[in-house]
Formats: structure tokens, sequence, C-alpha cells
């Protein structure tokens, strides 16, 4: 009679692992020639894009106004997302919520 091997039990699999990565895609940094250069308005202002600069990706924004609240745009001719500032308050960071500050409409109610 001949012989045949022996079958032990199978080898193990190796436990099956998955894993996903996710880069997230910072948004684009604001200039450095105009980081941190404030810039001050007063009155209404349709199209504030003639000053460049802190009004594109805007870090921070402050009512210093002596009589009403602010609102701030973020397109010209007083459109798209806006917030209301109101006397002696402001934003230490606006982060996303406003990308641009591109007019401005004080005392509104």
């Amino acid at each position: 009679m001949g012989t045949a091997p022996i079958a032990g039990p199978p080898p193990p699999v190796p436990a099956q692992t998955a894993s996903a990565t996710r880069t997230a895609i910072p948004p684009a940094p604001a200039p450095a020639a105009t980081q941190g250069t404030p810039k001050k308005v007063k009155a209404n202002n349709r199209n504030l894009q003639r000053y460049g600069g802190a009004l594109n990706w805007p870090l921070s924004a402050y009512n210093n106004g002596t009589q009403c609240s602010v609102t701030v745009y973020e397109k010209p001719n007083y459109r798209g997302r806006h917030a209301k500032l109101n006397r002696g308050t402001g934003w230490k960071r606006i982060g996303g919520n406003l990308l641009t500050i591109y007019s401005n409409k004080w005392c509104v109610r």
C-alpha cells in the first residue's frame, strides 16, 4: 500500500485590514504682502474691490463705528453671503464665513 501525505489543518489566513487615507486640501492662503494690513471704511460702499488686499481672504473684521451696526457683504452691490456686526463687536478670526468683503452698508436694521 502506498502512503498518502497526512493533511493537517489549512494554514491560517492573515486577517484582512482596510485603511483609507484622506488628504485635506487647505484653503489658499491670503497673499503674504497684504496680511495684517487693516483697511478702514466709512459710509456705505457698493464696491470695495478697489481696496483689495485685506478685503480678499479677510482675517478679521470689527465695527469700531460710533452710531450704527454694519452689514458686510461677500460681493459688490450688497450681494452674496453677508454678516451683521453690531457696534463695538467683530470677529477675531473670520475663517470661511466670508471669503471676501466687497461691500458694506451701515445702519441696517
